[in-house]
């Protein structure tokens, strides 16, 4: 029997597999597999546009972090013999005022900090009880090391507190030295972050609290503090001049002879430094804390540094005319020296400041390092902190107004963890008030720090 036209459709319906639809509907499908291919064209495309900018944005985020993990770890006591012995040697030729061993195991070590060396060696009897702590360095080979000592005066029967920090790394041939000339970012970066973390400030504060009540409670002791200060700052002033001397002698002593019967003014150098704030502070029209205060700076802003007093006060440059400000919260950024006609009263002048801005400046630049310091800059902050810790008998005390907001501190220190904020208009309990600028109070039943420019009656 012959099967009908319709019988065979329906069997071929049923039968039908893709290549079946494909040829029966090839004029709808071609159409719809062509924009298939182009959507996951562009899909890929896109993700491919993506991953290259994830990729690259990766690169730049890791050019511009520390390539160096920062470890978790508490520090070491005494670890390493061969630090310990390197240390040993350090805090011996600094007593002894070794500059040869000094440049040789100090890499980084100016001419000004040597002679800072030198000078302090004639106080200092010796150091005693040294103690190393020490965490990974950022390289192989290398040590934070945080160096707690306690230095012998001659003029005073007890020992003083004090601690250092400094970068210890090995050479190529295996031998550890000091580094205080770090070029690499990243390793400045690390040893900036081992530095915050909470075992290193405790330890500082610890330090810190000590040496502040020790002197505090003697007076005598801060006396001598404060003349071993004045001190540094003459003897390497004085040796500056006398190097500077000795240089130009030579240079010129063929034309020694002519100069001296020359009638022309006398040519002098003047030394000139650009310093740059730590932190946000007064600037003052003269160098007193109750002076006007003609504006403040800006972390990081620079000022050309006329002179470095021996009070602790900078003589800046300030739109054009004179100004003041504390020493101690600026780095040095760089020196000029220039050469200038004077008459011979100015030229005397001249001189005694040049030698007072050498010595103060480079203290104030060796003592607010970071990651290094030498035994000298170390002598110098010793001394300069006595007159921070010396109470002002004639400062007022009790309830007195806090005018502008700023930091309650642990210690009297810009560096000194922040315990809260106060703000302008709030009461506080005024305990003491020392010379160095710092008022010792109480708030919210706590005892800490602030800036005695920022309280008034």
């Amino acid at each position: 029997m012959k099967k009908k036209k319709n019988d065979i459709t329906n069997w071929r319906n049923e039968k039908k597999d893709i290549f079946a639809i494909l040829g029966d509907n090839k004029k709808y499908l071609m159409p719809a597999i062509l924009l298939v291919a182009v959507i996951i064209t562009i899909i890929i495309a896109v993700n491919a546009n993506k991953r290259a900018t994830e990729l690259a944005q990766s690169t730049v985020a890791t050019s511009e972090v520390s390539t160096f993990e920062i470890p978790d770890v508490t520090m070491e006591e005494n670890a390493y013999p061969e630090v310990n012995a390197l240390i040993d040697r350090y805090y011996t030729a600094s007593a002894e005022g070794d500059a040869d061993t000094l440049s040789e195991i100090y890499k980084g070590l100016d001419e000004t900090e040597i002679l800072k060396s030198v000078a302090a060696s004639e106080y200092i009897e010796k150091f005693d009880n040294i103690v190393v702590y020490t965490k990974p360095g950022p390289i192989e080979g290398s040590y934070a090391a945080y160096v707690y000592n306690e230095v012998k005066l001659y003029d005073y029967d007890g020992y003083l507190p004090g601690l250092e920090t400094l970068y210890i790394c090995t050479d190529d041939s295996g031998k550890l030295f000091i580094n205080g000339d770090i070029a690499d970012a990243n390793e400045i970066e690390y040893l900036k972050q081992i530095n915050v973390q909470a075992d290193v400030i405790d330890l500082n504060n610890k330090v810190a609290s000590t040496y502040n009540e020790m002197v505090s409670a003697d007076e005598k002791l801060a006396e001598i503090l404060t003349k071993m200060r004045a001190g540094l700052q003459v003897s390497v002033g004085e040796a500056l001049a006398t190097s500077e001397g000795a240089s130009n002698e030579e240079s010129d002593s063929s034309n020694e002879a002519s100069e001296e019967e020359s009638t022309e003014p006398e040519v002098k150098t003047v030394t000139t430094r650009t310093i740059k704030a730590t932190d946000v502070i007064n600037i003052r029209s003269s160098d007193s804390e109750t002076a006007d205060v003609l504006d403040k700076t800006e972390k990081g802003q620079e000022f050309k540094e006329l002179e470095a007093l021996a009070n602790g006060w900078s003589k800046i440059e300030y739109k054009g005319k004179t100004a003041y400000v504390k020493t101690e919260f600026f780095d040095i950024v760089s020196t000029e020296t220039t050469e200038v006609e004077n008459t011979e009263d100015d030229n005397a002048q001249a001189e005694a400041s040049t030698e007072a801005s050498s010595a103060a400046s480079s203290s104030a630049s060796s003592a607010s390092s970071t990651t290094a310091s030498s035994s000298a800059s170390a002598a110098s902050s010793t001394a300069s902190s006595s007159t921070s810790a010396s109470k002002v008998s004639s400062a007022k005390t009790g309830k007195m107004t806090v005018t502008e907001s700023i930091k309650f501190r642990k210690e009297a220190s810009t560096d000194s963890e922040a315990m809260a904020t106060i703000y302008g208009g709030e009461t506080v309990n005024v305990i003491e008030q020392y010379a160095n600028g710092w008022a010792k109070i109480e708030y919210n039943k706590k005892t800490g720090y602030i800036k005695s420019e920022f309280l008034r009656e």
